[in-house]
């Protein structure tokens, strides 16, 4: 199977996904020219099953009519031409027993999602004052249109399809290349096929691209509904952390409030019932949907205690390599003040050694002996402050296994050069009482 295959397949078929007789002169007549509204309400008023959902879908609480809507000419006045088309179209593709038996999917969990999408879109809409909501619910509605086409012509390609997406890859990576195209570009294919709305079949098939903002603020909608809904079906589901991101530049984009999006959230579990069965859809009932929704907010908290325990584990690994930078950098500027202590010792030493051997070199040595108590001490001291050093030495070695002050990342070795050799000073006067 490849690319040019199947958009030709869609570009070639009339009757697309099975739609009935009526639905594919819907197409034809809202393509024309000399299109009639009219015209659009004869054709409908064919499909009973069909009409009766229209007029169900425009007395609805979406519209918030205070007369009742009688005919589908009204309907069709209310609703607009655009979302009539969309409505006739959406409410006609759902296939749940072809779905069920080649998939394997949930019918009724799938087309939950899909119309919980449809909410989302819908209440987002209202929520920024769009000047067509009822636009956003049917981008909503058809967004994931490929992947109804997929199951529908190629169950055993879209299950080998959603097995390997368990593995971790990309569902669009693996779906090019089990079949040549990924389900946004057969969405957009179809929603063309289907002369919708430019505006609509852009958020149709940009709906999962969420690191880009767009001037059209239907594909905004759809990807910020597609977010708030959990996808356990199309094998798109992006991480906790990826969401959040998602969600907090589109929200900020759409400048809606987090309370806002709070509202919507809890809300979409009644509106999908109530979408759901304004369409004739089965999508099960509350206590099913409920259910559900529970065991993925129990998927999602062990999912975010398992991001929680590796943030913490990070973050003790971040402060230890912290601490261990630290330390060694301590080390390093205690080195060079031992090194500088050591250095002027030894040049002591060595300079009392040269004295003495210029003034022996000049047979001076009544002034040697004269002098030798004042080197011996100065020798001694030299002496005392390498031992002091040595000692030091030895005990910063293993700094990076010690606490250290965070505020001064160079110890004081001043202080504790003193106190050592003030120690020796002391041990020394006292061996020197002992032996007298």
């Amino acid at each position: 199977m490849d690319k040019i295959t199947i958009l030709e397949q869609i570009r070639s078929n009339s009757n697309l996904l099975s739609l009935p007789q009526v639905l594919s002169e819907v197409i034809i007549e809202t393509a024309k020219e000399d299109f009639s509204a009219d015209k659009l309400g004869d054709i409908i008023l064919k499909d009973p099953t069909l009409t009766g959902r229209i007029l169900k879908m425009s007395n609805s609480s979406f519209y918030n009519r205070l007369s009742k809507i009688k005919t589908v000419h009204q309907a069709i006045s209310v609703m607009g031409v655009t979302t009539v088309k969309c409505l006739a179209l959406s409410s006609s593709i759902f296939h749940p027993e072809k779905i069920e038996k080649e998939t394997g999917v949930s019918p009724k969990q799938f087309f939950g999602y899909i119309l919980s999408v449809a909410a989302a879109s819908k209440k987002i809409a209202l929520a920024i004052d769009f000047k067509a909501p009822e636009e956003a619910f049917i981008a909503g509605l058809l967004h994931d249109v490929g992947h109804m086409y997929l199951m529908h012509y190629y169950p055993k390609q879209i299950v080998e399809v959603m097995e390997q997406s368990q593995s971790g890859s990309k569902i669009d990576q693996i779906e090019k290349e089990v079949l040549g195209i990924d389900h946004t570009e057969i969405s957009r294919a179809i929603a063309e096929a289907w002369k919708l709305p430019v505006e609509i079949i852009e958020a149709i098939s940009d709906h999962h691209n969420t690191d880009k903002l767009e001037d059209n603020e239907i594909q905004n909608i759809i990807k910020l509904a597609v977010l708030l809904t959990k996808d356990c079906f199309t094998g798109f589901e992006l991480s906790i952390e990826e969401r959040l991101v998602g969600i907090t530049k589109l929200t900020d984009h759409l400048n809606l409030q987090k309370e806002k999006i709070d509202e919507i959230s809890s809300a979409l579990l009644t509106d999908s019932l109530e979408f759901a069965n304004f369409l004739g859809v089965d999508i099960g009932n509350y206590e099913q949907m409920l259910t559900t929704a529970n065991q993925e907010i129990w998927k999602s908290y062990f999912c975010i205690e398992n991001l929680f325990k590796e943030r913490q584990e990070l973050t003790k690994n971040l402060l230890e390599e912290e601490r261990r930078r630290g330390a060694i950098e301590s080390k390093n500027i205690a080195m060079a003040t031992l090194s500088h202590y050591l250095n002027n010792a030894v040049m002591a030493i060595f300079g009392r050694t040269q004295l003495v051997r210029m003034q022996l070199d000049k047979e001076q040595t009544d002034l040697v002996i004269e002098k030798m108590p004042e080197m011996i001490n100065k020798i001694d001291q030299s002496v005392r402050k390498i031992v002091a050093v040595i000692e030091e030495m030895k005990d910063v070695s293993p700094i990076d296994q010690k606490k250290f002050d965070s505020m001064s990342k160079a110890m004081n070795i001043d202080d504790r050069i003193e106190n050592r050799l003030a120690l020796m000073e002391e041990d020394a006067k006292l061996h020197d009482a002992i032996e007298s």
